[in-house]
């Protein structure tokens, strides 16, 4: 039979390297265990997609890949409510969300 694909694991965080930098607005999807290629990366603020979509193209493997992904919040979204997620979108029926950020610009 088709080979069952388990779930990736979608994390998001604040970029490190970016923060350290005095940058507190990018942001950082890391997904691992993903066995499809057919997909795309979206962020979100308070569950409302940003229209940047981030594909991804990975080449045919048997082993699970792990990818990060990276985005920039618009400065219109520096708002202590908004709280930030990534989502992973496989083909048109499957998409994994990752955790929350938490408020990331609080006041």
């Amino acid at each position: 039979g088709p080979a069952v694909s388990s779930a990736p694991t979608v994390l998001i965080r604040r970029s490190l390297p970016e923060l350290l930098k005095g940058d507190s607005s990018v942001l950082e999807c890391a997904i691992t265990q993903l066995s499809s290629s057919d997909l795309y990366v979206t962020f979100q603020a308070n569950g409302v997609d940003f229209p940047e979509k981030q594909y991804v193209d990975l080449p045919a493997s048997k082993d699970p890949h792990s990818i990060t992904r990276h985005f920039s919040v618009p400065t219109s979204h520096w708002k202590k409510d908004n709280i930030f997620t990534c989502k992973v979108n496989q083909g048109f029926s499957n998409s994994w969300v990752s955790n929350s950020t938490g408020k990331l610009f609080g006041g």
